[in-house]
């Protein structure tokens, strides 16, 4: 069975979305590939390939502080071991996040000075930068906590927050009704098989988010397709997909007007793009 967005003539849709010059490019992890990802050296790097917005994970250190870093686990990216919520935040920034971490050009990361921060060294940091924050842990105290902390920052204007756990971000929500939102799966499937989209001269207006932060396919599905693309920017729901590391598909998406792409490689994004206007 088609789905309904799917016979949605894009022609008749009227865009609420003003769409940059260029798509805006979200630097994943600052990069996963050309530096220690999360790390200040990462995001420095994307910022030096004019990346427009810092996106990075959080979870919470055992005494509750908010850390920027990705797994559960610290194993993968550092030389400690164990939980991240095992661990206090200052045993988490003296670790090396560059262990083990060989870039794309053949350089060991080993000893090369990249440290795990928490969220308000980064708000700190990067005062005047967009940044995209993925919660990771599932509980009610992790949304809490970072909304307190972008709170204490006065940085309400300047995140998305967005989760894979759609009960953290609806907490979120509940705690930070002004911050913008990324949907749950649930809300993108609900998007694509056209509840919110039948009737797209009528736009919604009890769509709880502003992003759609997606991939390009999801269980054989095809997320990218123009009719869905123009129908959440119909909703005045932004299009961001991930994550885009090749220069065709970074093409590709900017000749279907998407809002934008996440990617590891901002660098390429740099070369497809050019800098921003």
């Amino acid at each position: 069975m088609a789905c309904a967005q799917c016979s949605v003539n894009p022609q008749n849709m009227t865009s609420t979305v003003e769409l940059p010059p260029r798509p805006v490019v979200y630097a994943h992890r600052g990069s996963m590939v050309l530096a220690p990802e999360n790390t200040a050296i990462a995001f420095d790097i994307a910022l030096g390939f004019a990346a427009d917005v810092l996106e990075i994970d959080v979870r919470l250190s055992r005494d509750g502080i908010v850390m920027v870093f990705h797994d559960e686990r610290l194993d993968r990216t550092t030389n400690g071991s164990g939980r991240v919520c095992d661990w206090r935040a200052s045993e988490i920034t003296n670790l090396d996040a560059g262990h083990r971490f060989i870039d794309i050009h053949g350089k060991d990361w080993t000893a090369g000075g990249a440290r795990v921060c928490t969220l308000q060294e980064l708000f700190a940091r990067y005062p005047d930068i967009h940044v995209n924050i993925d919660i990771k842990d599932r509980s009610d105290k992790a949304a809490d906590t970072v909304a307190l902390a972008i709170e204490h920052a006065n940085r309400e204007n300047s995140v998305t927050v967005g989760s894979f756990h759609a009960a953290t971000l609806l907490r979120f929500r509940e705690r930070s009704p002004g911050v913008t939102t990324a949907a749950s799966h649930i809300e993108v499937a609900r998007l694509y098989f056209g509840r919110w989209t039948r009737n797209a001269a009528s736009p919604k207006k009890n769509i709880a988010y502003q992003y759609l932060q997606i991939p390009t396919r999801w269980w054989g599905l095809p997320l990218d397709r123009q009719a869905f693309i123009d129908a959440a920017h119909a909703n005045n729901v932004r299009t961001v997909y991930w994550t885009i590391n090749e220069s065709a598909r970074m093409h590709y998406l900017q000749a279907r007007g998407v809002y934008g792409i996440v990617t590891d490689r901002p660098d390429l994004a740099n070369e497809a793009f050019g800098n921003p206007e």
